[in-house]
């Protein structure tokens, strides 16, 4: 076995043994709570309409997360004024009646518009930025988003993030006037290759622990768009990095970030963490991993539930 498949295949053993089957017992329990919970998410109190939206939240969404979709964006928006949610979906969401119970002005953008405005944007302007948007399932995050609504601040967040309080922080930020980039600091920094390493490719200086799964971000256009098809460019020119690495996408809002004079991450009680969900917490992002996951449905949604 040539030695490449054998660290492949003791890297997913390792995971397997460490981070998945200690964990199983606790996966089975969120199961049985998110099935407890999923009726609840549908009644909760309606989000009242906004009468001129100030800042949009665009969220990737199927069908198979309807319910965390729901959590996810009105635990947010019942604590910010003036806030318009687009939903993405995946391809898979259509039917969005019960989504529009709890949140009445939600915008649903299907994945053929998306597909339909990608490609008469940015497929013959930015031709390496369009194929790896078409080939990464978080390309939306990157590219499809900026590209509906209007407003020049966009609150980018998935559906497994939970707001607990009231993000001062944030509304402050989004008080700011210009471009403003913040986001919830990460265990680590997750990129397609060391921080070093992309450093000295692209001669930026990147973040650490840019955490993608919730972001304030600037409305990005064309110089973004430019930006991102040069530093692609680069990357394959140098030959070391994977362009569609798992985490390219983290990777590239990294890399804009780092061209944003007034980005930083949000404060400690906003980042990901591997534990308990403290008191304190104001934001969390409880990543696909088993060992946070699981808390979205044992820790988060009971949280918000005590709160209502």
């Amino acid at each position: 076995m040539p030695k490449s498949r054998l660290r492949h295949f003791a890297g997913r053993a390792k995971f397997r043994v460490l981070d998945c089957w200690p964990y199983k017992l606790k996966e089975l329990r969120a199961a049985k709570l998110r099935e407890q919970f999923r009726p609840k998410a549908f009644e909760l109190p309606p989000i009242p309409p906004t009468t001129f939206p100030k800042v949009e939240i665009h969220m990737l969404c199927g069908k198979d997360y309807l319910d965390m979709g729901i959590w996810a964006s009105w635990s947010i928006l019942h604590f910010l004024e003036n806030a318009l949610l687009y939903v993405h979906s995946d391809g898979t969401l259509e039917d969005i009646a019960a989504w529009q119970k709890v949140v009445p002005e939600m915008v649903l953008v299907s994945k053929d518009e998306s597909n339909e405005k990608a490609s008469k944007e940015i497929s013959s302007r930015f031709p390496l930025l369009y194929r790896w948007r078409c080939h990464d399932w978080c390309g939306p995050h990157v590219v499809d988003m900026h590209l509906f609504g209007k407003s020049n601040k966009l609150i980018v967040m998935d559906v497994d993030v939970l707001c607990f309080r009231k993000p001062v922080a944030l509304q402050d930020s989004l008080a700011l006037d210009g471009p403003v980039y913040r986001w919830n600091r990460d265990v680590r920094s997750c990129y397609s290759a060391d921080i070093g390493v992309l450093n000295s490719i692209t001669s930026l200086k990147l973040p650490e622990a840019l955490n993608a799964g919730f972001q304030l971000t600037p409305r990005f256009a064309s110089t973004e768009f430019e930006h991102l098809e040069q530093m692609i460019r680069l990357l394959q020119a140098d030959g070391r990095i994977d362009t569609n690495h798992l985490w390219s996408s983290q990777t590239y809002c990294a890399m804009c970030a780092a061209r944003c004079p007034r980005a930083k991450p949000l404060p400690e009680n906003y980042a990901v963490v591997l534990g308990q969900t403290s008191e304190d917490t104001v934001l969390r992002h409880y990543v696909g991993v088993p060992a946070i996951r699981p808390r979205y449905f044992t820790e988060g949604i009971p949280k918000l539930l005590r709160d209502l």
